[in-house]
């Protein structure tokens, strides 16, 4: 088993130790005084293009309550001019990892023209709300702050290779190229509009649009995209989660029908000003490689939902996101939420 190495004497260091003990010490209130949703998110290319490369894995877990949120994120969501209030609204938290690599991890040598080892550990508080702003169409309001390192604290190096070592795959041999501890910080806002169309009581087809505004400098971009579904009780849930940069979902829905399920397609474009994993550190010289500054992604998935559980699987393809890309990226994603009462 590998041994992690941590440095706890920097800030950096400092942060993922507490990031870590966030994620063993969920809010009282959240276990004790409240309904909520629990959530799982993995996200890996060996479910796509079976091939360890680029992004290549991705967990989330994540909480979320119908509950009133705390004064902070009533107060930020209250200051954005474009943000407006419903009858239904969540808040909570998601706690992450994300790991990047180059297209070949078996030599140690510095691969200057491919991108470099990079990860990603996250937390992340975030509100949402639904409402109406026209009589045939809902529209959904969403802001993320993001805290977070980059580099060796984010344990990135030992997550993949405990990983490779129990499933015996290839030991990643490079990270010692990896970037350097950085803190991240990130704010997202999200928009959706949807419109849900019924060919009976039960069966529905639902066309939405969102955008997005992310600022950081961990990621910096600008994002559009289009979403269809088509299934029954589409007006139970927005659609699952994806792991920023992804498609707008939350790890929520209507608890206890019997049963429904839908399938899913969705693109995005995003134009990028910034993506540290790509750019390399803010402050210091890393590896870096020229990024692409229009990406875009192509979901497809479908979700059953039964009493109070939903579970979810898809296909992302994304185009390639820097220079020299040797073709485009893909995985799969599984999502898993359960309500509690």
């Amino acid at each position: 088993m590998p041994v992690i190495n941590l440095p706890i004497s920097s800030i950096a260091g400092r942060i993922a130790l507490l990031l870590i003990a966030i994620s063993c010490s969920p809010p009282v209130t959240a276990l004790e005084d409240e309904e909520g949703f629990w959530s799982i998110q993995l996200e890996n290319d060996l479910w796509g293009s079976n091939e360890d490369r680029f992004y290549t894995h991705g967990w989330q877990f994540s909480y979320a309550s119908p509950e009133k949120p705390p004064g902070y994120l009533e107060a930020i969501s209250d200051a954005i001019p474009s943000y407006s209030k419903g009858e239904t609204g969540y808040h909570g938290f998601n706690l992450g990892q994300k790991i990047f690599t180059p297209e070949d991890i078996t030599t140690s040598s510095l691969q200057v023209d491919d991108r470099p080892y990079a990860g990603w550990l996250y937390f992340e508080t975030f509100i949402g709300h639904r409402y109406f702003d026209r009589i045939d169409r809902e529209k959904i309001n969403g802001f993320i702050l993001t805290i977070g390192v980059v580099g060796p604290a984010s344990l990135a190096e030992g997550t993949q290779k405990l990983v490779h070592d129990l499933v015996d795959g290839d030991d990643p041999a490079g990270w010692d190229n990896q970037l350097e501890n950085e803190l991240g910080i990130n704010a997202s806002l999200i928009q959706k509009w949807r419109r849900i169309f019924d060919f009976d009581e039960r069966l529905q087809t639902e066309i939405s649009a969102h955008g997005g505004l992310t600022l950081g400098n961990v990621y910096t971009y600008a994002a559009a995209g289009i979403m269809a579904r088509w299934g029954r009780h589409l007006k139970d849930d927005i659609g699952p989660p994806s792991i920023n940069p992804g498609f707008p979902g939350l790890p929520a829905f209507n608890p206890n029908r019997k049963a429904n399920w839908y399938f899913f397609a969705a693109v995005e474009a995003r134009a990028v000003a910034r993506n540290i994993f790509l750019d390399g550190n803010t402050n210091v010289d890393s590896h870096s490689v020229e990024k692409k500054k229009l990406v875009g992604d192509l979901q497809i998935g479908v979700a059953v939902h039964y009493g109070d559980a939903r579970v979810s699987f898809s296909q992302t393809l994304r185009s390639r996101e820097f220079e020299g890309q040797s073709e485009p990226s893909q995985y799969g994603l599984i999502n898993f939420t359960y309500f509690v009462e």
